[in-house]
């Protein structure tokens, strides 16, 4: 581009101009001007260092037609889109800062340093530990209810309870920041004829259980809490039945078992979120927490009915957890002498049903 130079009469003339019609204006920044313009040599319609936008232009303080220090056009120091210090508006980014497409000095969003948020993998959870009564003694028959694609636990939503079961470790097929490496001997669990099914291979500790929240609000506004007790002092114990293949219970067994448990806040270890405050009602120090019932597994479906007392259960008023699980597979054939353990594998595929206190 060929550079033309005007008198200084006509720059100043067109600098009145440029006033009148309120355009802004500095020593470094106009039509016409010591610092950039229509034709000088540092800036404006056709710059050296410039042309249209470079370091002036035609609004602005000392760039772009929104910049500070970009303009309208690409150059060596701005443009209308981003280069090194400049972009549409102020001296960075698409908004505002000084970089990323939003604010801050970098991110997708949020102003800052750069980056996206940081995800809490273990966030702040309110707790209540008084024990909630349940609705009814049927704790679950594990039919899906209308709108649910999961077993329901303690009836409906917007009763005083209400949760699902789950597995460990859990199939993760599309792993997020807190998931962790993806287990080689995931459990899987389906709804079959009114059954909750579990099957998968057992490689390392693995079994099921069920998890609830309390209301603290009402039936028609309800609020539930994630941590909390169930009190079940109306009631003497809890029965479920039980069939299928639960694997080997020793290496010498031919009968499978798994273990069933049911917890209360003494026989909890306690658990701190990410803030250092208590996310459950935990309050045991000990090595080891609580007791579990060994229970035979068959083909035929079995009923098993256990007492309080026969779970160690002593304030059945805050039960805290329900859970079963499968045989160490590090305890079959000695695999706790070699250091990591080396454990034997099997399968298993059981069905649970009727889930319930019982006033026996």
């Amino acid at each position: 581009m060929t550079t033309r130079r005007l008198s200084v009469s006509k720059g100043i003339a067109l600098l009145l101009v440029t006033l009148a019609f309120g355009c802004h204006s500095s020593a470094t920044n106009n039509n016409l001007g010591s610092g950039g313009g229509g034709v000088n040599t540092t800036g404006g319609m056709a710059s050296a260092t410039g042309g249209a936008a470079s370091v002036g232009g035609t609004v602005g303080s000392t760039g772009g037609s929104l910049s500070v220090t970009g303009g309208a056009v690409t150059s060596p120091t701005g443009g209308s889109a981003t280069t090194a210090t400049g972009g549409t508006t102020d001296t960075g980014g698409a908004m505002s800062g000084t970089g990323g497409t939003s604010s801050g000095t970098g991110g997708a969003s949020t102003a800052g340093t750069g980056g996206s948020s940081i995800v809490d993998c273990n966030p702040p959870v309110a707790t209540q530990c008084t024990g909630t009564a349940p609705a009814a003694a049927l704790i679950s028959d594990f039919s899906i209810a209308a709108g649910s694609t999961g077993p329901v636990v303690f009836g409906t939503w917007g009763q005083s309870i209400n949760g699902g079961a789950y597995t460990y470790p859990g199939l993760v097929t599309n792993p997020g920041p807190c998931d962790g490496t993806p287990t080689a001997y995931p459990l899987t669990q389906t709804l079959t004829g009114g059954n909750w099914n579990i099957q998968g291979t057992v490689g390392t500790y693995s079994g099921g259980g069920l998890w609830w929240n309390c209301n603290t609000g009402t039936t028609a506004k309800p609020n539930y809490v994630g941590a909390c007790t169930i009190d079940a002092s109306a009631y003497t114990g809890i029965s479920f039945t039980v069939s299928g293949d639960a694997g080997p219970a020793a290496s010498t067994a031919t009968t499978g078992s798994i273990s069933f448990s049911v917890s209360t806040p003494s026989t909890m270890k306690p658990a701190l979120d990410s803030a250092g405050n208590p996310k459950s009602c935990g309050t045991c120090t000990a090595t080891s927490c609580g007791s579990s019932v060994s229970v035979p597994v068959s083909a035929a479906a079995t009923t098993v009915t256990l007492t309080w007392a026969q779970l160690g259960v002593t304030t059945p008023n805050a039960i805290s957890a329900i859970a079963f699980q499968f045989t160490d597979p590090c305890s079959l054939n000695n695999g706790y002498a070699v250091s990591p353990c080396k454990p034997t594998t099997f399968p298993v595929n059981i069905a649970i049903d009727d889930l319930q206190f019982t006033t026996n």
